[in-house]
This record gives structure tokens, sequence and C-alpha cells, in this order.
């Protein structure tokens, strides 16, 4: 009685890991997953940014978010670029 209980048990914990492993698994593209999380990314800066706005603009944490905002836009405008470089039909950024 006890072995059975002890296999059921063991059972139950190897399901439960397989399903665990079938439902991380997905069936998107990594192009699909990385849109995602840039997605998740940018609604949490947004959040962020909410809750920066109801500080006073002197406040050293919203001066700091600024300054990480501004890097951001940034840094998307250089990509952008390049991406555009890389495909040939624009002119050449200098």
């Amino acid at each position: 009685m006890k072995k059975l209980a002890v296999f059921g048990v063991v059972a139950g914990v190897v399901l439960a890991v397989t399903l665990l492993v079938r439902k991380n698994q997905s069936s998107e593209s990594p192009e699909e997953r990385e849109a995602r999380r840039t997605e998740k990314r940018r609604e949490m800066f947004m959040k962020m940014q909410a809750g920066m706005d109801a500080m006073p603009e002197d406040f050293p944490p919203v001066v700091m978010f600024n300054n990480v905002a501004a890097t951001l836009e940034n840094s998307e405008r250089i990509l952008e670029l390049l991406k555009r470089d890389h495909s040939g039909t624009e002119e050449p950024v200098v």
C-alpha cells in the first residue's frame, strides 16, 4: 500500500512538471517573443512615467528618470537609423 502511494505521488509530480514545461514552451517565434517583451517594457515605463509626473520636477528620482527617458528615445532613434542603413534603401547616415 505504501509503495502504491509513493508511486502515485511520484507520478503526480512528474505529470505536474511535464505540464509546466509544456506551458512554458511557446509556439511563438523569437521575434514575436521579443516584440511581446518590448511591449511589456514600454507599458512598465509608461506606468513609471505616470508616477513621476505626480512628483516635483527637481526631485532627484524625477531628474534621473527624465535622463533615462531621453536616453531611451535616443537609443530607439539610433536603432531605427541603423535598421534603415542596413536595408540599403536609404543613404548612409553620417
